[in-house]
């Protein structure tokens, strides 16, 4: 039996790369890259397409379309059910009560990837794609919103590390996609008190939990899931300084409870003297800074808008 899918994915390669070939002004380890993109992204749209189903790549989901979208057994609610679990335990009580008003309230968006390889270009296009479609809506959905990235259960185990590298892959490669210009206020080099990570010209906060945390239990999730808050949101929440100083206090109470070990010393007030939000958005199973592999990320390689 011959393989249709594998059939249709050789020719759209074989135009793909005729037409490359025949593009002087293009240099060919530019062309083989970008070709080994769209064939692996290739292969799956023919696949969903014959197989009937639908690609949700790049399209983040309300909590209804979730459940509409996959059914009980596959991954996708797995990894759903398994966000859904955390936030709503009442017996241990999830830090981030920002987060769980934001599920009960409807104002979280959800993306799907099909691996927890964040260096994956698939992936990284898949979360550009989302974060564009979600800015715009954003500020609609509520004060507690938020983009959250789930990954399908890998039956390997990475370590921590690992997935600390991979993140940055992920956020440099956004920033390679980002066809905004990055806001004039905030700095390009990461090691200082005002950076923080910015797309579509938006400031945004972010976190990641992995499989691979057993100790901080807050940063530990089944499935390898990341959080994109858009930082206008501390402005709604936190407008005053007793605000902030209120909120910050029960978070620390409850990760004090949540967590075996203390709370990270790199939890500090973005802006404040020492502060380093990029440390805050990877924590280790100890209380020693998770390094960050870059000096700034990369400019973008995508027109601005």
């Amino acid at each position: 039996m011959f393989d249709i899918y594998f059939l249709a994915t050789s020719v759209l390669g074989g135009v793909l790369l005729i037409l490359f070939a025949n593009a002087a002004s293009v240099k060919l380890p530019s062309v083989l890259r970008r070709l080994g993109d769209i064939f692996t992204s290739g292969a799956s749209d023919i696949r969903a397409v014959f197989k009937g189903e639908t690609d949700y790549s790049g399209k983040p989901l309300t909590r209804a379309q979730v459940a509409q979208a996959f059914p009980e057994g596959t991954w996708q609610r797995e990894a759903y059910d398994d966000f859904k679990k955390v936030l709503l335990d009442e017996d241990l009580i999830f830090p981030c009560i920002y987060a769980t008003k934001g599920f009960k309230t409807d104002d979280q968006l959800y993306l799907f990837i099909d691996s927890d390889d964040l260096s994956d270009p698939r992936h990284i296009r898949s979360l550009a794609a989302a974060l564009t479609a979600y800015l715009p809506q954003a500020r609609g959905l509520g004060p507690n919103t938020s983009l959250v990235l789930l990954a399908k259960k890998e039956l390997h185990q990475r370590t921590i590390e690992e997935y600390n590298g991979l993140f940055w892959e992920l956020l440099n490669g956004l920033a390679k996609l980002d066809k905004k210009a990055w806001p004039e206020d905030v700095p390009r080099d990461i090691d200082t008190d005002k950076w923080c990570l910015c797309f579509g010209g938006e400031p945004f906060f972010t976190v990641i939990q992995t499989p691979a945390h057993q100790v901080r239990r807050s940063r530990y999730a089944p499935s390898l899931t990341i959080v994109f808050q858009p930082k206008w949101i501390f402005d709604i929440l936190f407008s005053t300084d007793a605000k902030r100083a209120g909120a910050l206090a029960k978070v620390r109470s409850l990760l004090a409870k949540y967590d075996p070990i203390p709370v990270s010393p790199e939890l500090k007030n973005y802006g404040d003297a020492g502060s380093r939000e990029s440390k805050q958005y990877f924590l280790l199973d100890e209380n020693e800074p998770a390094p960050c592999p870059y000096d700034k990320l990369s400019n973008s390689e995508v027109s601005k808008t």
